[in-house]
């Protein structure tokens, strides 16, 4: 009888314990979904966890420092107030900068041949998959009507 009451007493601390790990995992995924910024262009990594975690597909922004057609993008198109209105409604974007050895992996991995270029990626079946992409600078109006046919695909 004793054994039997060490071993109920020692199964209600796991239930115990489980729950508080479950309580604190659920408190901590909240706290990270509450405090989300989407117009925030994060690390690599950092994005494809909140792509998970928001069911949101990953825009990939590929880059580089000394590249013109970059800094036009980002100056007359990324910046303005319609794009940056559907990129926080629908996406998380991850802004990567080419040309360091910490990201040269990823341009292989992702097939990027020069800068500016745009991979919007989804998760599907256990993996992160290209859905689209696009090359270059482009007029603000063709890159919204690119953005915004990325967003009614994910609803």
């Amino acid at each position: 009888m004793r054994h039997r009451g060490q071993t109920a007493t020692s199964l209600r601390l796991q239930g115990f314990a489980l729950a508080g790990l479950l309580c604190f995992t659920a408190f901590t995924i909240l706290q990270a979904r509450a405090e989300t910024d989407f117009l925030r262009w994060y690390p690599y990594d950092q994005a494809l966890e909140l792509g998970l975690l928001h069911g949101r597909p990953v825009l990939l922004y590929f880059r580089s420092d000394h590249c013109p057609y970059c800094e036009q993008m980002e100056t007359f198109v990324l910046s303005a107030p319609e794009v940056e209105g559907l990129m926080e409604r629908c996406t998380v974007v991850a802004s990567i900068t080419l040309g360091r050895s910490a990201t040269a992996a990823l341009g292989r991995e992702w097939r990027v041949f020069g800068t500016p270029t745009f991979v919007f990626i989804r998760y599907r079946n256990g993996r992160w998959t290209e859905a689209r992409r696009v090359f270059g600078s482009l007029p603000r109006k063709r890159f919204i009507e690119f953005l915004g046919s990325v967003c009614k695909e994910e609803g």
